[in-house]
């Protein structure tokens, strides 16, 4: 694999439209195809335009992921943000244990058996409609109750570590087993925090409390025992001054440092998007990669949101600017190949390569 596909594997971005046949959707494909991107994320919102941005109707769902392997290739990574309660993107859906699909709190409450029934029904649906990577479970403690995006949006599983680790894992657990790769969030851990990073950065450095690692502790532990099949780990755009000046998805000491040498991770990491206002506010989409690969991540994510991104696809700044960091060595092409090979593990859900 050359470097221009070694850059390329490494980004996810969102994408206008529902269709091909939609010029907007067909113009970001060509795109994505000429850069090599691996990794697709959908959304149920609204185009500036007017319509839908990509779900329509689950019949059409079907149609478009296989529309978009066939032109981005059968190793697409097509991802979601469900966790249902405030963020459900699959509200159109028929099924109503998909369109009505309980909140993260609620889940938290429920027994081992009755999350794994709620949880696999979503998971058919998703495999169904061919997207194989959820944004979910949040492991994000509800430790600061008046938090306005996690707590007071219902996408907490509780308070205690052990007990949403224990939760975390059965969601895990039934999206595996229905082909569903997982990707929990937001490392280091956004409960505690004040502040919405879609907003600006937040700053957890007096806020952050150990449980919130703890909860990666555990799940990593079960993870490495085999116990629970591998997910991937976002980084959130959270800032510990005692530990870095930088957000923690653009940090070596948070991704690197922290998550992958202390606690042991060796698999998958995506960012949260980047087009969020606590990065976009200092740094633009290429320079925020760059930072990110540097980092430690394996996947860098834009969901192409941003307004002023409107007018020109993300994946042209990112990809030019990950292919000068390569010319100039400041990222090496071994790493990218690494995070590729855990990329393509994860894909196959293989977990004896992700210890």
């Amino acid at each position: 694999m050359n470097t221009n596909q070694l850059a390329g594997a490494c980004i996810m971005t969102g994408i206008r439209g529902a269709s091909l046949d939609d010029p907007n959707c067909r113009a970001d494909v060509e795109l994505l195809k000429a850069r090599h991107v691996k990794g697709v994320i959908l959304f149920n919102t609204h185009l500036p335009t007017g319509g839908m941005r990509n779900i329509v109707s689950e019949n059409q769902v079907q149609q478009f992921t296989q529309d978009l392997r066939n032109e981005l290739g059968s190793d697409l990574l097509i991802g979601i943000d469900q966790e249902g309660g405030s963020v459900n993107r699959l509200e159109i859906f028929q099924d109503a244990g998909v369109s009505s699909m309980l909140s993260a709190k609620m889940q938290g409450s429920m027994g081992t058996a009755q999350i794994h029934a709620t949880i696999s029904t979503v998971a058919r649906s998703l495999a169904a409609s061919g997207i194989n990577l959820v944004f979910a479970p949040c492991v994000d403690l509800e430790i600061n109750p008046n938090n306005p995006i996690i707590a007071q949006k219902g996408r907490s599983l509780g308070r205690d570590p052990e007990r949403v680790a224990s939760a975390a894992a059965s969601i895990i657990d039934a999206y595996h087993s229905l082909g569903v790769r997982c990707c929990i969030k937001h490392f280091p851990g956004h409960g505690s925090s004040t502040t919405d990073t879609h907003l600006g950065i937040a700053d957890i450095t007096h806020t952050h409390h150990a449980d919130e690692q703890r909860v990666y502790e555990l799940l990593i532990e079960s993870m490495h025992s085999g116990t629970t099949p591998n997910a991937a780990v976002m980084t959130g755009h959270l800032v510990h001054q005692s530990i870095d000046a930088l957000p923690a998805s653009l940090s070596h000491a948070h991704t690197t440092n922290t998550l992958r040498e202390k606690l042991g991770f060796d698999g998958l990491v995506f960012t949260d998007s980047i087009d969020m206002g606590a990065v976009r506010q200092h740094h633009d989409a290429g320079a925020a990669a760059v930072l990110a690969l540097q980092a430690g991540a394996d996947i860098v994510l834009d969901g192409f949101n941003a307004p002023e991104e409107a007018s020109h696809h993300p994946t042209i700044l990112i990809h030019d600017a990950i292919m000068r960091s390569l010319e100039l060595g400041e990222i090496d092409e071994s790493m990218l190949a690494a995070s590729l090979d855990r990329r393509s593990a994860f894909l196959d859900g293989d977990t004896d390569n992700l210890v």
